[in-house]
């Protein structure tokens, strides 16, 4: 299957539907024949302005976004069988209201369907994960903009690797830093004196961390949504950088611990190889010490060795 096969078999696409962000890389089409409602940043005069040398069309749209969440703007409970956000949950500024008026907007046996980048395989590769903590306090703050200091950490950490921005191999070879901690400085204190909207990751996660992040959330009475499929890709048919969740409020409860997943998503990490070279050479310490330790035990099995042992007591006696 290529990507867009892999995300229709993760829903019924005959209903109803929302697509979130879609701008030109939409996945439910009008002009495919699909009965949806678009929502983004922009109008489509805007859009096609904006992404006219992409060769890929953009169609009318919907709901434009005026900085208000998205159930405020469409105002219309139990709406839709589906909501598609391809590339979107790591944009918005307040992850748990975004959730939740996915959430207020579904039907009772609507989903939400999510593409999810993987931090270990694109430019965030060098920012840690975004907590649930993190995720509450915007919550709480009721934050409509990325504040300063997320977008300073975007941009004093965001990287390339070979200039390219996703990948597959997961090594921290070939990696360059895309600005420099004064440029990153000098941006946070512009933004400070502004109220002006500045787009960036502000969400970053490994799938297990991901999976743990909603599970939380949702244990935590902030939403209704739940895990209902998960997805990860493997091989090279398929992007490295991103997996796949659907969430729907009938979901049962995720029959995996808290700690499993935490341990998961460390365990995902650690497969971020410093460098290639790196892993050549550990391997082959590696081999070197395992020999030298057989050779030491070989040794001191020895009966030579266990001849000698008063002549060595002998020698430390005289030496010291």
């Amino acid at each position: 299957m290529d990507r867009t096969q892999m995300l229709f078999s993760l829903f019924d696409n005959r209903g109803f539907g929302l697509e979130v962000g879609g701008s030109y890389g939409a996945l439910v089409r009008k002009s495919l024949g699909f009965n949806v409602e678009t929502f983004d940043h922009a109008d489509a005069d805007t859009l096609r302005q904006k992404y006219k040398n992409i060769d890929s069309p953009i169609e009318d749209v919907t709901y434009v976004s005026d900085g208000r969440g998205l159930f405020d703007i469409i105002g219309k409970p139990d709406r839709y069988d589906f909501i598609v956000a391809s590339h979107v949950i790591e944009h918005v500024t307040d992850i748990v209201r975004f959730l939740q008026d996915c959430s207020a907007l579904l039907k009772p046996s609507g989903v939400l369907v999510l593409a999810v980048p993987d931090k270990r395989y694109c430019f965030d590769v060098l920012r840690p994960v975004s907590t649930v903590g993190q995720a509450l306090q915007a919550y709480a703050e009721k934050r409509t903009r990325h504040s300063p200091g997320v977008i300073y950490d975007s941009l004093a950490t965001t990287c390339m690797k070979s200039n390219e921005i996703v990948w597959r191999e997961p090594t921290l070879d070939d990696i360059a830093l895309s600005h420099d901690p004064e440029g990153a400085h000098s941006f946070f204190e512009a933004v400070l004196k502004t109220d002006d909207y500045n787009d960036t990751h502000g969400w970053m996660f490994t799938p297990s961390y991901f999976r743990y992040f909603i599970k939380t959330l949702r244990s935590l009475g902030y939403f209704q949504l739940g895990e209902k499929e998960f997805h990860m890709n493997s091989g090279t048919d398929r992007p490295m950088h991103e997996f796949y969740m659907t969430l729907s409020k009938r979901a049962p409860a995720l029959n995996v611990t808290d700690l499993d997943l935490l341990k998961a998503s460390h365990v995902e990490l650690a497969e971020i190889a410093i460098s290639r070279q790196r892993q050549v050479d550990i391997g082959a310490i590696t081999a070197e010490l395992s020999r030298v330790t057989a050779e030491r035990d070989a040794l001191l099995r020895s009966a030579s060795w266990k001849i000698t042992a008063p002549l060595r007591k002998l020698k430390m006696a005289f030496s010291q």
